[in-house]
């Protein structure tokens, strides 16, 4: 039988080449597996994944509610032992399904946090954003995650050549590697491109940083978080919460759902859904609260 280490590292190269999971994905499922590699082998004496029972899964969910793991971050780590399992079973190293019968703890529905409208025009104002290059840049960067939705790892990823000034669209390689094109705003397009003209740096790059090396995540996170403090008091100010925002904003104002899914490059429908309870909360708020309430809203 192929040794348990080799198989796993056949199975990060699954997740990467095939899968195309990004780096952020590749390090939760290497923690995760990890993690119950060790649980296994300390209560079990289980020198790999591929005999484990039932029993001992619901054990270790068990355990981890013990130790306070909120519901989703036990729904993540034993997603991660259900792909593996899968991955085993097509390559006939497990014979059963230990996850048949384990129950995970319910998952609370958690609307997606919001950035107001007026907010994001209060922030997106030429003031608030020195008048250097790093300014532009990182104006041009919250305007883009805001009008095109795009998540924090396609960021990262944009090349020059991704940005089409004519037509007025961006390029995006999204999950998987696929494609799609995502319309940008004129003035933001124009806002880009002199920042790349203006900055003391050669890259291929659409932005770097400030000492011209390509950006990661927790510069751009940084970047975001401190501009969003500054109009929104939401706890998580992180560069998702664009996203969310840019959905919500959409719906809103009467985009149709199918158009949302493509500029956001979900794989169903039902990913996007969730920002319809978003909208509809706001609604049903609406209705509750009283005529006098609602005229003073709606500025009558």
């Amino acid at each position: 039988m192929i040794e348990s280490s080799i198989f796993i590292s056949k199975f990060f190269d699954f997740l990467l080449k095939e899968k195309r999971c990004s780096e952020h994905t590749l390090r939760s499922y290497k923690t995760d597996i990890n993690q119950l590699l060790l649980f296994m082998g300390d209560h079990y004496e289980a020198e790999d994944l591929f005999n484990l029972e039932s029993d001992w899964v619901r054990s270790w969910v068990v355990s981890m509610m013990r130790d306070d793991k909120s519901p989703r971050t036990i729904h993540r780590k034993v997603s991660a032992f259900r792909t593996f399992s899968k991955f085993a079973r097509r390559n006939g190293l497990m014979n059963n399904n230990p996850l048949e019968s384990v129950v995970l703890p319910k998952l609370r529905k958690r609307l997606p946090e919001v950035v107001p409208e007026h907010a994001m025009r209060e922030l997106l104002n030429e003031s608030v954003f020195h008048s250097d290059w790093m300014g532009r840049r990182d104006r041009s960067m919250l305007a883009l995650l805001y009008e095109t939705g795009i998540r924090l790892s396609e960021l990262i990823n944009l090349k020059i050549p991704n940005l089409d000034e004519g037509r007025k669209y961006l390029k995006v390689y999204g999950k998987g590697a696929k494609e799609r094109l995502v319309p940008v705003m004129p003035q933001t397009i124009k806002s880009i491109l002199a920042h790349v003209v203006d900055r003391p740096f050669v890259s291929d790059h659409l932005f770097v940083t400030d000492s011209g090396k390509s950006l990661y995540p927790s510069f751009v996170y940084r970047r975001v978080n401190y501009y969003l403090s500054m109009v929104s008091s939401l706890q998580k100010c992180s560069p998702h919460v664009l996203r969310h925002t840019f959905a919500t904003h959409l719906l809103n104002n009467g985009a149709e759902l199918a158009a949302v899914k493509e500029l956001l490059g979900h794989a169903s429908l039902s990913s996007t859904q969730v920002y319809t309870h978003h909208t509809m909360a706001k609604l049903k708020e609406f209705h509750r609260a009283s005529p006098l309430d609602r005229r003073s809203r709606d500025g009558s």
